[in-house]
């Protein structure tokens, strides 16, 4: 039983490929010790297999459609072998039935040798091309789930396009038939239950398509039946969509009708975001996410393919496992309710997240020297349309990765340092406060410091230049060829502030200009014009919010 957990619910490919970045990244990551500084119980609960073997598996409940898994089946591989079926399974004369299987062979190297008791235990530091051969999400989990995770949409096909599964009402709809709401409320409350404390949901939802409305629906039943619980989403948006790639004249006009009816997925859920959760924070990889997902976010010391989902989402997983320390502490009292309440302040609901990742620290360097030499913002706006700036925010910084004894030079050896007032800080968290209080106007800042850095062993990819060492550091020569980056450090945040005001209004205006009547998918689902307005109104009104005067 665990103190203080928290419920990660996953609808959407795209937010499963994050979370399986993410589920990796904390498992490669774990500390057994009194010394970990990470309460792995938050987002992880204890089990026993049939064999009376002890489970260590995340709290964590999972959507997607037919098809998606590929060779993972729906109640995992960790507990027990789903039963083969016969033909006396089905009530027909045996002599017509042909049962048929599908080929496991299927599997990538990296999930062969994971199996294999003589290779798991080298997967972490081998190298697989896993760029040509991840499909799906399932292709590079390395961690294993429980058999209650994972939820297939049997009534939709993944990647068919005469059935998409594309437009909120489709999600909507889905939720409430009794099958699935009954079953999957059902879930939730079996986790919920286990805990002794339950803080309450990460939520991370795919917002372009159907899932939107799943994810919708479900947060009304999350207010309803947990509504002292926080509700912390992350509506997602993939950093590249198959039909930017056009060709003709009739595929173009395809990809415009795509685009819109993303634009209206967007709109429609940000607005149900904004009315059921307690913060939520949108996350691209593209710089402006709308239509298309436009210029992908660039990182000193990282190259990495925005059209790989298996890339793109890599790094968003590495951001949402660094803004979500700060309440996964052992040594914090801080809360999931604390965050949510600090940056909702005033009713700003939406709030933005940035990354630097690596953060660039010279292999000889000490922090003093680092952010004395350090040009324009330290983390980048991952939330699209969005442009954090300095000015008037309420923020929380997380740097994971930087031991304190590389916070200034000594003082025999100090020379200028010592002139700099940033010299008489004793810690990292002071040094960086300082640091942002200097470069920041009425903001308040909220930092905090983790000595354990990113995990980014196999299968997190291979994005780091040469130039960053096997610890993460920035090296003056080339890191050998036989050697991989195993950790880096990383900075992340969450930021409220006249930024995210901009970013619903850029919606605001791409949602206002589409000609609502034309798509009768939403129209015949029951959101009729005039609701559709209303959910316009409710983002320009949440815009204001935003606004200097209303806050600050």
């Amino acid at each position: 039983m665990n103190s203080k957990g928290i419920l990660t619910l996953q609808f959407g490919h795209y937010s499963n490929f994050i979370g399986t970045h993410w589920w990796n990244i904390q498992e490669q990551g774990f500390d057994y010790t009194s010394h970990s500084e990470i309460d792995h119980d938050v987002l992880y609960r204890e089990g026993v297999t049939n064999k009376h073997g002890v489970t260590f598996t995340p709290r964590l409940l999972l959507v997607d459609l037919k098809g998606s898994l590929k060779h993972l089946p729906e109640r995992g591989e960790l507990y027990d072998e789903p039963p083969k079926p016969t033909k006396s399974d089905v009530n027909w004369d045996s002599d017509l039935v042909e049962i048929e299987g599908v080929s496991g062979n299927n599997k990538n190297q990296f999930l062969k040798d994971l199996e294999n008791p003589e290779e798991s235990h080298k997967v972490l530091t081998k190298t697989y091309d896993l760029e040509k051969d991840v499909t799906v999400w399932s292709d590079f989990l390395y961690s294993r789930f429980h058999p209650r995770t994972v939820t297939v949409i049997n009534e939709y096909q993944h990647e068919n396009e005469h059935t998409p599964f594309d437009a909120f009402p489709l999600g909507k709809d889905l939720w409430n038939s009794s099958s699935f709401e009954d079953d999957f409320s059902n879930k939730i409350r079996s986790y919920v239950e286990e805990c002794d404390y339950f803080q309450g949901f990460h939520l991370l939802s795919d917002c372009t398509d159907a899932f939107s409305g799943l994810s919708a629906g479900c947060m009304e039943h999350l207010e309803d039946d947990y509504c002292r619980k926080s509700i912390l989403a992350f509506p997602v948006v993939p950093s590249f969509f198959p039909d930017s790639k056009f060709e003709t004249k009739e595929q173009q006009c395809h990809a415009i009708i795509n685009e819109s009816v993303r634009v209206l997925n967007l709109a429609l859920s940000f607005n149900a975001f904004n009315a059921h959760s307690s913060l939520f924070v949108p996350l691209c990889m593209g710089s402006k996410g709308w239509r298309q997902p436009g210029p992908k976010n660039e990182f000193n010391h990282t190259v990495y393919d925005s059209e790989l989902a298996y890339h793109s989402s890599a790094i968003l997983a590495a951001a949402l496992d660094t803004f979500t320390l700060k309440h996964r502490l052992k040594s914090s009292s801080f809360s999931l309710v604390d965050l949510c309440a600090d940056l909702s302040h005033n009713g700003r609901k939406a709030a933005a997240a940035s990354l630097c990742m690596p953060f660039s620290f010279n292999v000889d360097a000490n922090l003093l020297e680092c952010l004395d030499n350090w040009e324009g913002p330290l983390t980048k706006s991952i939330t699209p349309n969005c442009t954090i700036g300095s000015d008037r925010l309420m923020q929380y910084v997380i740097l994971r990765g930087i031991r304190e004894d590389r916070l200034k030079q000594q003082a025999d050896r100090a020379e200028k340092q010592r002139n700099l007032p940033a010299y008489k800080c004793d810690s990292i968290t002071e040094m960086l406060s300082l640091y942002l209080s200097y470069s920041t106007h009425a903001t308040i800042n909220n930092v905090t410091v983790v000595r354990k850095p990113l995990d980014v062993k196999t299968p997190f990819p291979r994005i780091f230049d040469e130039f960053i060492g096997q610890a993460g550091y920035v090296g003056a020569t080339p890191r050998p060829g036989h050697i991989n980056v195993e950790s880096v450090p990383v900075m992340a945040g969450l930021h409220s502030g006249s930024g995210v005001g901009d970013m619903l209004e850029s919606l605001y205006t791409e949602a206002r200009r589409i000609k609502y009547p034309r798509f009768h998918q939403f129209i015949n689902a029951g959101i009729d014009k005039d609701e559709y307005e209303a959910c316009l109104e409710s983002l320009l009104t949440l815009r204001e919010n935003y606004m200097d005067n209303y806050y600050i």
